[in-house]
């Protein structure tokens, strides 16, 4: 089709007839036109004054309808709120938190400065000073990230619907994320803070020394337990989205089987007792599901208070950093970067590695002094003299 096109297209001197004669319009106007016929089958032309410059564009376009890339000039004239409309009917395997975070972004921060722009007038170095004035209005590097990332996901959009022919977010980078020193806790101090919390001291001792998040563990049943081989098993997850429930799967779509110390089996088997399979193992007071929102605040928020008040250098953790503690104790125990990935689940062991790369060590003394045995060994060369030679 596109080798049809081609065919019909070229440059036509306005000024001279076929057989060299003047035309009508000799003299008047630009002399030069280039014309082709688009994929839909319409002609399009535009004048020039010199040949060589017809020429170059139509090649121009040419290329683009070979390639694929052409894009019509009066397709990206519509908003980006247009695309964004037609962007939303795409995002129906996604969790409703996703979708909730996406309809924020999209609200609070993307919508004011593009929803009336067409999306062939965003220029990426508008996008560059877009990202320049979230910083000085002192959004963080993760709401800027959010933001970059629902514009660039429409404009990929109109790409594909041959909108654009690039995205004008390629190439545009957010602020770099400082690294957050994280509070993780030691052994002491994790009894500590699950002392100062009552009857829920339970909840932070289980976190801590499983790495669960706070979705998962609050989705947990009694049937998820496997009390004899202290294993629980993890393939749901119930979050709050604008004060309503959503049960879902685990962040990473995948069932895992976590363990968890032998000195939590009593205290677990206690909130267990007298109940179903099917129910919930940690619950609220009034026996729903245990609400984040409403245990960090009520519980957890003045249980860190407490001790700080007394302990100043008590760390200022979260709920999400006992997450962070039961990597680090795992670590510190001994436990190795894929045993620590399959706990904490994530997707790959170089993720773990990134993430809690303070806490493994570069054991670089230990690849030396293995070195120096494993030589030792083979050329039967004594410890002795390895001193002597060193």
């Amino acid at each position: 089709m596109a080798q049809k096109r081609n065919r019909r297209a070229g440059v036509e001197d306005r000024w001279r007839r076929a057989d060299g004669r003047p035309s009508v319009r000799s003299g008047n106007g630009k002399r030069w036109m280039a014309r082709f016929v688009d994929e839909q089958g319409h002609e399009n032309s535009r004048s020039f004054d010199k040949r060589t410059d017809a020429q170059l564009w139509l090649n121009q376009i040419i290329s683009e309808q070979v390639t694929g890339t052409y894009v019509q000039p009066r397709a990206g004239l519509v908003s980006v709120r247009d695309v964004h409309a037609k962007w939303l009917r795409t995002q129906g395997h996604l969790k409703k938190t996703t979708v909730s975070t996406r309809a924020y972004t999209w609200s609070a921060h993307v919508e004011p400065r593009w929803a009336n722009i067409a999306v062939v007038d965003v220029e990426t170095s508008a996008v560059r000073s877009w990202v320049h004035e979230l910083v000085e209005a002192g959004a963080g590097p993760a709401t800027i990230e959010n933001a970059m990332s629902v514009l660039r996901q429409i404009l990929a959009l109109a790409v594909e619907d041959k909108r654009l022919s690039r995205n004008p977010c390629d190439g545009v980078k957010a602020p770099r994320r400082e690294h957050r020193k994280r509070g993780y806790l030691t052994h002491q101090q994790t009894e500590a803070l699950a002392n100062t919390m009552g009857p829920y001291g339970i909840v932070t001792r289980f976190l801590a020394y499983t790495g669960l998040r706070w979705n998962e563990m609050a989705a947990l049943t009694v049937a998820d337990f496997e009390m004899l081989r202290k294993r629980v098993q993890v393939d749901r997850s119930v979050t709050e989205v604008r004060g309503k429930l959503e049960w879902s799967t685990p962040k990473s779509y995948e069932r895992r089987s976590v363990p968890f110390p032998t000195f939590l089996v009593g205290p677990l088997a206690e909130l267990m007792a007298g109940k179903r399979r099917e129910d919930l193992v940690f619950v609220s007071p009034e026996g729903g599901v245990l609400r984040l929102s409403t245990f960090r605040p009520r519980w957890f928020a003045p249980a860190v208070a407490r001790l700080r008040a007394t302990d100043p250098a008590f760390p200022k953790v979260t709920p999400h950093d006992l997450r962070h503690t039961a990597a680090s104790l795992a670590v510190s125990a001994g436990a190795n970067p894929k045993a620590v990935q399959t706990m904490l689940g994530h997707k790959s062991a170089a993720l773990t590695l990134d993430t809690y790369a303070d806490l493994f060590p570069d054991d670089l003394e230990l690849v030396s002094a293995a070195l120096d045995e494993r030589r030792a060994s083979d050329l039967g060369v004594t410890a002795d003299r390895l001193r002597t030679e060193a």
